[in-house]
C-alpha cells in the first residue's frame, strides 16, 4: 500500500490561483459590485485642468460632485463646508446669419435623428465658476463602493527579508519613504529602485513589496512598454502583479484577500477571465519568487481557505486612479 504523496509547490500554487479566480468571480457578480458600478457612473469626469484645481484646493479629495448629484445619492453637504471651485463650460446654440448658411439651412434634408446629441450643435463661449464638494464634505447614505483595504498587523517571519533578497538579486534597491498620493509603492525601472511607503504597517508593506517584485519578475518593463499610456497594458500588469503578491503572501501565511480581491477585480474591470489568461505567467513568476523556509504549504492553504471561503470586510470607495499596490 503506497503512502499518500503531498502536493508539490506547483500544484499548491495552481490550486491557490483557482481559489483566487473563484473569489474574484464571486465578488464581481455580487449585488454590491453592481451597485458600486452604478453609483460610480453617476460621478462626473473632470478635465485635467479641473483635476489640478481640485487638488490645489483639497489635496485629500477622493470623490467629487455637485450638490445635485450628492442629493440624488442620498447625501447632503455638511452645513458650513466650503465648495471646491472648478470651471464649467458655457455653451450656446449657434445663430447663423451667413447667407450661404441660411440658404443651406433652407434646403430640404434628412430629418434629424431623435437621439442626435444636441451638445454637438452648440458652441463653446467661455467658462464659469461652479462649486463641487468632496465626499468627506457630505453626510448621509453610505456609498455602495468596494476598495482594497489596507492590511494591518505584522508580516510572517522572514517574508520581508526573503522578498528584499530577491529584489536585490534582480539588481534593484529597496527603499522606504513617501510615495505619490494613493500609491503604497512603486518600481522605478530606470533607476532600479523599489520604494515602499514608510507609514503603513508591516503586513501591507510586505504585500506591496511582493506586488512590486511581481512587476519585476514578470518582466513588465519589457512586456508592457506602454504601461503609462495604455489602460489595457496597465490593467494586465496590475492584475498579474497583485495575483503574484497574493500567491506569494498567502503561501507564506499572510492573508491579503481584503486588499487583493477588490484590487484585482477593479483592474480587470470586472472580467475574471483576465486572471485565467494570465495564469501561466502568474504561476511561473510566483514560483520563481518562492517563500521563506518553504512555508508555502499547509499553513498557506489554511490561510487561503479562511480568507477566500469566509466573509471579509471591504472598505468603501473604489479608487483606480493610481497603482495602489
Amino acid at each position: 500500500m503506497t503512502g499518500r504523496t503531498s502536493p508539490s509547490s506547483e500544484e499548491r500554487l495552481a490550486a491557490l490561483h483557482e481559489k483566487l479566480l473563484a473569489a474574484v468571480t464571486d465578488l464581481v457578480q455580487s449585488d454590491r459590485w453592481r451597485q458600486m458600478l452604478t453609483t460610480a457612473a453617476r460621478f462626473p469626469t473632470y478635465s485635467p485642468s479641473n483635476v489640478l484645481l481640485i487638488a490645489a484646493q483639497r489635496p485629500d479629495a477622493t470623490r467629487v460632485a455637485g450638490i445635485r448629484t450628492w442629493n440624488d445619492l442620498g447625501r447632503r453637504v455638511v452645513k458650513g463646508e466650503r465648495g471646491i471651485a472648478i470651471l464649467a463650460p458655457c455653451t450656446y446654440r449657434p445663430t447663423r446669419t451667413d447667407p450661404e448658411v441660411a440658404s443651406r439651412n433652407a434646403e430640404p434634408g434628412p430629418p434629424r435623428s431623435a437621439d442626435e446629441d444636441p451638445v454637438s450643435r452648440r458652441e463653446l463661449r467661455g467658462f464659469r465658476v461652479v462649486h463641487v464638494f468632496d465626499v468627506n464634505q457630505t453626510e448621509g447614505q453610505a456609498l455602495p463602493d468596494v476598495e482594497p483595504q489596507l492590511l494591518t498587523g505584522d508580516a510572517p517571519l522572514h517574508l520581508w527579508e526573503h522578498l528584499a533578497a530577491v529584489v536585490d538579486e534582480d539588481g534593484y534597491v529597496v527603499e522606504r519613504g513617501p510615495c505619490p498620493p494613493g500609491a503604497n509603492g512603486y518600481t522605478a525601472f530606470r533607476l532600479r529602485t523599489v520604494r515602499i511607503r514608510d507609514d503603513v504597517e508591516p503586513a501591507q508593506a510586505t504585500k506591496t513589496l511582493a506586488h512590486e517584485l511581481g512587476h519585476i519578475r514578470a518582466d513588465h518593463e519589457r512586456r508592457f512598454p506602454d504601461y503609462a499610456a495604455s489602460a489595457q497594458c496597465r490593467g494586465r500588469a496590475e492584475v498579474e502583479a497583485e495575483s503574484v503578491a497574493f500567491l506569494v503572501s498567502t503561501s507564506a501565511g499572510l492573508d491579503t484577500a481584503s486588499y487583493s480581491l477588490p484590487y484585482i477585480a477593479g483592474w480587470s474591470e470586472g472580467q475574471p477571465g483576465l486572471l485565467r489568461e494570465s495564469a501561466t505567467q502568474v504561476l511561473l513568476t510566483a514560483r520563481s519568487i518562492g517563500a521563506p523556509d518553504n512555508r508555502g504549504n499547509e499553513q498557506g492553504s489554511r490561510t487561503a481557505d479562511l480568507a477566500l471561503g469566509g466573509s471579509w470586510d471591504l472598505a468603501p470607495a473604489l479608487a483606480r486612479g493610481l497603482d495602489h499596490s
